[in-house]
């Protein structure tokens, strides 16, 4: 930008005017927005991504737009929050520091459902369900429960085995027993 200055001498005996012309440089203004750090259990909802100003101020009326992005992904991990579509007017020279949004397992409970065989009989089937916590839609268990060994009359812990539902989730495992009782059988004296 150009500016004319003139000037006049506070000596009243003298009677000249100095006018120059001077150049005046506007920089834009620095200011800093970072971004807020957020978190997330898989399957849920994404928070807000929100910011804060952490170098420099608005001026006047001045005022910010637009919104934050992350990384796309709904797996457990962690995705970088961008800056998107934030701006201010050509005034400001923005410095943008970005944060992350992390996505942590889901926790449920499964509890094993106890069962009854007789002695020498095949082992029933050993199942469960999930008593806390929700097991996203198309999201499957792989594997299975399993029990400690041993085929006398007496009890064994049904434990989790290999049953899983992969990264994405923390499971609370509520064991059982499987209890084998004695079998009956008649005798028949000659």
């Amino acid at each position: 930008q150009t500016l004319s200055v003139t000037c006049t001498p506070t000596n009243s005996n003298k009677y000249e005017t100095v006018s120059k012309t001077v150049s005046i440089v506007v920089s834009a203004r620095p200011i800093t927005i970072t971004a807020d750090a957020k978190s997330k259990f898989y399957n849920g909802s994404d928070p807000s991504l929100t910011y804060q100003i952490t170098s420099g101020s608005l001026v006047g009326s001045d005022a910010i737009s637009g919104s934050l992005s992350r990384t796309t992904g709904e797996n457990v991990g962690t995705y970088t929050i961008n800056r998107n579509t934030i701006a201010i007017n050509a005034n400001y020279n923005i410095t943008y520091v970005s944060a992350n949004l992390t996505i942590n397992a889901l926790a449920i409970t499964v509890t094993a459902a106890a069962k009854t065989k007789v002695y020498g009989a095949s082992d029933p089937d050993l199942t469960y369900s999930v008593t806390s916590g929700t097991v996203k839609s198309g999201d499957n268990f792989t594997g299975a429960l399993s029990r400690a060994t041993g085929e006398n009359v007496g009890t064994r812990a049904i434990s989790q085995g290999t049953l899983s539902l992969g990264s994405n989730y923390t499971i609370t495992f509520v064991g059982a027993d499987l209890t084998i009782t004695t079998k009956a059988v008649t005798v028949t004296a000659d």
